[in-house]
């Protein structure tokens, strides 16, 4: 049992490190550099930022986990670690399910309503939603410790915070995962569908491909889906199928999130990056050759013995 739950946490410490340090690069690279932000990605930036604190409270709390395996009796003292250090990261998990549903939700506006989405007579400011999503977070530890009214009893056998807390506040922590996926998953339909008629039927150049934040926003929910409503969806099981039980599994939702986020955090990447950096090049090849044909054309249409 010790080695699946010591597996489990490996791959989520090499996911967590990945999501750090590629975001961290996003950060440096994009974010702080005012010239190469664009309006629609604002909120992608959010995230950004939320990604590198979210990969560093669950890396400590996942190297927690670790020690308490190594270490039974030194840390049996500080088993209240486990509520303690898996909080942060579930608090900004839950903002940043906030800000993925802002986008969904933004990219389905800026389809269907272009022109008012361009004038900005639909926005919302993005400040506001980084703040509604931040108290959002926050209010974990209300619905924890006074709805739920939790009071720090711990199984002996429990390792993880999905079997730390009470059946109250993991009721509360599936439902809203629940609710906000079923949402984003209706906005992505919606885009994909709008996406479809633009470049299918309405036969649009200028539509032909998709934008980023189209693309980022579409790869989003399919990472929502897989590494954490999925998931949470085996979580809400565990007391009837010990498969997907915390004690023998170890923190799976906590990892099937981080590595959510390391897949994304690759695939953006790529986008913003790499491909950039070949469409760049292309640009400058298919230039040089209109130059170069061009120059023959006029060399050619010269007089003779001029």
């Amino acid at each position: 049992m010790d080695t699946i739950i010591t597996l489990v946490c490996l791959i989520g410490i090499i996911c967590a490190l990945i999501t750090i340090s590629l975001n961290i690069n996003l950060v440096i690279r994009i974010v702080l550099k005012k010239s190469k932000r664009k309006d629609e990605m604002h909120l992608f930036y959010y995230r950004f930022a939320l990604d590198i604190i979210f990969g560093i409270c669950l890396l400590s709390y996942i190297i927690f986990i670790i020690l308490s395996i190594e270490y039974p009796d030194f840390m049996r003292e500080y088993r209240d670690l486990i509520v303690y250090l898996a909080l942060p990261w579930s608090n900004f998990a839950a903002c940043r399910s906030i800000i993925s549903l802002a986008i969904s939700t933004e990219r389905v506006f800026a389809a269907y309503f272009p022109l008012n989405y361009r004038a900005g007579s639909i926005r919302i400011p993005n400040w506001s939603i980084l703040i509604l999503a931040m108290a959002f977070g926050l209010s974990e530890e209300i619905i924890l410790f006074q709805l739920c009214d939790y009071n720090m009893i711990i199984p002996s056998s429990c390792r993880v915070f999905g079997c730390a807390v009470n059946r109250c506040f993991y009721l509360f922590w599936t439902i809203h995962k629940t609710c906000i996926f079923c949402v984003i998953v209706l906005m992505s339909i919606l885009l994909s569908v709008e996406l479809f008629i633009w470049n299918n039927l309405k036969h649009d150049r200028a539509n032909s491909q998709l934008s980023k934040a189209n693309r980022l926003a579409l790869l989003d929910t399919v990472t929502v889906l897989i590494f954490d409503f999925l998931p949470s969806f085996c979580g809400s099981m565990w007391p009837t199928a010990i498969f997907f039980s915390f004690d023998y599994v170890g923190p799976y939702n906590a990892v099937g999130k981080v590595t959510g986020c390391a897949i994304e955090s690759i695939v953006v990447t790529t986008v913003l990056f790499f491909r950039t950096s070949k469409c760049q090049e292309v640009s400058s090849i298919r230039r040089r050759n209109t130059l170069k044909q061009s120059s023959k054309t006029s060399k050619s249409n010269r007089p003779i013995g001029s």
